[in-house]
C-alpha cells in the first residue's frame, strides 16, 4: 500500500512497498509504457496536489517515488518514470475527451430545457392569472421548480463539470512533465 510523506514542501514523496503496487497488474505492455494502479495513480495525483503546511504553492515542483531496493534493477527507474509520464498523459487526453463529451451533453440538455422551460413558462403565466385558487397555486410552484431543475441541469455540465474535468486535465499533463525521481527506500 502506498504512502506519502512529507519533507520537502515542494517535493510529493510517495512510497510503494513493492512494485506490484504501482502498476496495473492486468496491463501486458512494456513496463516503460504500462499504466499504474489506480491507487498509485490516485495517490500521486493527491500528493501533488495537497500543500505542505505553510505552503503557497498550487503544486508540488517533483515526484519521488520509492520502491524498495529489490525492485530497482539498473535502468528501470527510467522505465518507471517513462511509465508515469505516458500514464498521466494519457489521462489527461481522456479527460480532454471526456470535457468535449460534458460540453456535448450539455448543448444538447440546453435544447431540451429550452423545450421544456417554454411550455412551462406559458403554463406559470397562465397559472398567475388565478390567483387565490390553491390547486393552481400548487401547479404553478410545481412549474417554478420543475424549471428550476430543468435549468441547473445544464449549468452543471457546461459550467461546473467542465470546469473540474479541466482542472484535473491541468494537474495531469503538469505531472507528466513534473521531474520525476525513482530512488530505493531507505535512502
Amino acid at each position: 500500500m502506498p504512502e506519502t510523506r512529507d519533507q520537502d514542501p515542494t517535493s510529493a514523496q510517495v512510497t510503494f512497498r513493492t512494485i506490484a503496487h504501482l502498476y496495473d497488474s492486468d496491463d501486458p505492455s512494456p513496463e516503460d509504457h504500462r499504466e499504474l494502479s489506480d491507487r498509485a495513480e490516485g495517490q500521486i495525483f493527491r500528493s501533488v496536489v495537497d500543500k505542505a503546511k505553510g505552503s503557497h504553492q498550487e503544486l508540488r515542483e517533483t515526484i519521488e517515488i520509492i520502491l524498495p531496493a529489490s525492485d530497482l534493477q539498473p535502468g528501470r527507474d527510467s522505465s518507471i518514470v517513462s511509465a508515469v509520464r505516458s500514464h498521466f498523459r494519457i489521462r489527461a487526453e481522456d479527460m480532454q475527451r471526456s470535457m468535449r463529451l460534458t460540453q456535448r451533453a450539455g448543448i444538447r440538455e440546453i435544447r431540451l430545457t429550452i423545450a421544456v422551460c417554454v411550455p412551462s413558462f406559458i403554463g406559470i403565466a397562465a397559472c398567475s392569472q388565478f390567483k387565490g385558487d390553491p390547486l393552481i397555486e400548487v401547479i404553478e410552484n410545481v412549474l417554478i421548480i420543475f424549471c428550476w431543475v430543468t435549468i441547473w441541469q445544464p449549468f452543471q455540465s457546461l459550467v461546473f463539470d467542465r470546469w473540474t474535468q479541466s482542472v484535473t486535465a491541468k494537474v495531469y499533463r503538469r505531472i507528466a512533465e513534473m521531474e520525476i525521481q525513482v530512488r530505493p527506500s531507505g535512502s
